[in-house]
């Protein structure tokens, strides 16, 4: 470690092309840290102008961002990935956060440094976890990249997951945003880490009122990939005849307005403000994906609301069973569907669900976030 005492971060984040809780947890760092430089691989400034809360002037890509067609084409440069990270330069700080799901953990640390990950997920398409990576070639033009992901991904996961486990044994702290996320990381890397949960905006839901004219609908806010279930959800919807309002935009958007009968209503993307008001008015979110965290789930007990939620992953870890929230078995409409009837039955207090979601605040990540760094780094020089 350096001989001075002033502590100098650097923050690298895998990538700026879109927005949730990965680019919500940059966010906050760069807020603790705010003279710090923030490091990443893809900018869409055009993209993210609405939605980051980082000034644009702090943030330093590497050569990803400049490859041919980068931010339409940046799944396939995946392999790119690591090297870019290895090769960008950091200058000099003493302290290096990553905020990862992918390859800013690469990132090359100068002599003497520390390297802290806050680990999201290890690599989801690496480790055998569902991606929409392995559906990414079969829409539009990228079907014709079917060859190549077929003959010659493989090999190339193969050696990119030894490259991976090995980065990750020279990484000298690991957090991690669950304790889902946290056995992956004793799974896949032998490694151990703290549990900080990631930073939820719980103080906009602060004194607001529901609209007594809004109309009584269900919701999902999510991106609208594969993966993520939104189909299942529509499915259900679709024999229940309930109001449904499905936000957010990706790959099957087109599929899902395609499938859904008139009181399903897909919005595509919208910005804050209107969530929230969604979310403030809504009946009840249903979530039917397993994720690694989850922040909707929090946003949306923040708003008094409860979840109706696939029990699994990070869902268990936030949501209290018949306190704030009723869960799900499986990922099938019809399991759906009985989940919603325990939910009308139940007793569910708005305030228990605001209460449970305080333990997730921005507050609380900021405070537990300066406390690990701040003991890591007197450690270091004394």
């Amino acid at each position: 470690m350096s001989d001075s005492k002033e502590l100098k971060v650097a923050i690298v984040h895998d990538y700026f092309n879109q927005y949730g809780g990965g680019e919500r947890v940059a966010e906050a760092l760069a807020e603790i840290w705010p003279n710090a430089y923030v490091y990443t691989s893809i900018y869409d400034q055009k993209l993210m102008k609405n939605w980051l809360k980082i000034d644009p002037k702090r943030i330093k890509t590497n050569f990803i961002s400049k490859l041919p067609f980068a931010n339409y084409l940046s799944k396939h440069y995946f392999f790119l990935y690591p090297v870019a990270f290895r090769l960008q330069n950091l200058g000099n700080p003493n302290l290096i956060i990553s905020s990862s799901s992918y390859a800013a953990k690469f990132i090359k640390k100068p002599k003497g440094s520390i390297h802290i990950c806050y680990l999201h997920t290890v690599p989801r398409f690496l480790w055998g976890y569902d991606t929409e990576l392995s559906r990414y070639y079969r829409h539009g033009f990228d079907r014709y990249l079917e060859f190549f992901y077929k003959i010659l991904v493989p090999p190339i996961k193969s050696l990119l997951r030894r490259w991976d486990y090995n980065i990750a044994q020279n990484i000298d702290y690991f957090l991690v945003n669950s304790k889902e996320v946290e056995a992956r990381l004793k799974k896949h890397y032998n490694r151990t880490g703290t549990v900080i949960y990631p930073p939820v905006d719980t103080k906009r839901f602060e004194n607001t009122k529901q609209n007594p004219k809004s109309e009584k609908y269900y919701l999902v806010v999510s991106r609208l990939g594969g993966y993520k279930k939104i189909d299942v959800v529509v499915k259900a919807f679709n024999k229940i005849k309930d109001k449904l309002i499905i936000v957010g935009d990706g790959p099957q958007l087109t599929y899902l307005k395609e499938i859904a009968q008139s009181n399903v209503n897909l919005l595509g993307r919208v910005n804050d403000e209107k969530v929230k008001e969604l979310l403030i008015n809504c009946r009840a979110l249903i979530f039917p994906t397993l994720e690694d965290f989850g922040i909707v789930p929090v946003e949306a007990m923040a708003a008094g609301k409860p979840v109706l939620a696939y029990k699994s992953g990070g869902a268990l870890e936030t949501i209290i069973e018949g306190k704030t929230g009723v869960f799900f078995d499986e990922q099938t409409p019809e399991s759906i569907i009985e989940a919603l009837k325990n939910l009308d039955s139940s007793q569910i207090k708005p305030q228990d669900c605001i209460e449970q979601a305080e333990k997730f605040s921005k507050e609380v990540f900021r405070t537990k976030m300066k406390d690990f760094v701040s003991q890591v780094y007197e450690r270091s020089i004394k």
